[in-house]
């Protein structure tokens, strides 16, 4: 559990980081091909690292599930650049993840796609006041 928090914490650091370099690049290359060459260098990573990685077994329901989030990774890429280029990147953070925290809520609470149902009060109580301080950010 501890490497999931410092994980979890690093790659926020690296969605701001990454979100301010996304907001400059796509000024100058426009958002369509900013989000192809990031997706491009995602996916070479992915591969060299998953040639060291053990085989996964392959279905067309996960070959399915990893094609469409595909398709979000570049919906994601290139509306976190643009949002960032219009309104600033904590303004577009802040959106993104009240957005994230509001859908995370209800996937847990649902189970959804294998996951273990879970929901708790003090949970929801930690998602609204992140949610209060994402309202003060975006508002001012």
């Amino acid at each position: 559990m501890r490497y999931a928090i410092i994980v979890a914490v690093l790659v926020g650091v690296a969605v701001a980081l990454q979100t301010s370099l996304a907001s400059a690049a796509q000024r100058s290359l426009g958002p369509a091909l900013f989000a192809s060459l990031s997706g491009f260098t995602t996916g070479f990573v992915a591969l060299a690292v998953a040639l060291f990685a053990s085989r996964p077994e392959f279905s067309n329901r996960m070959v399915a599930y990893a094609l469409a989030s595909g398709v979000l990774g570049a919906f994601i890429v290139g509306g976190i650049a643009f949002a960032a280029g219009q309104g600033g990147v904590a303004r577009a953070l802040s959106l993104v993840i009240a957005s994230q925290l509001l859908v995370g809520l209800l996937l847990d609470a649902l189970g959804i796609l294998g996951a273990e149902a879970q929901f708790s009060l003090p949970k929801m109580l930690g998602v609204l006041l992140i949610l209060i301080g994402g309202v003060l950010v975006v508002r001012y």
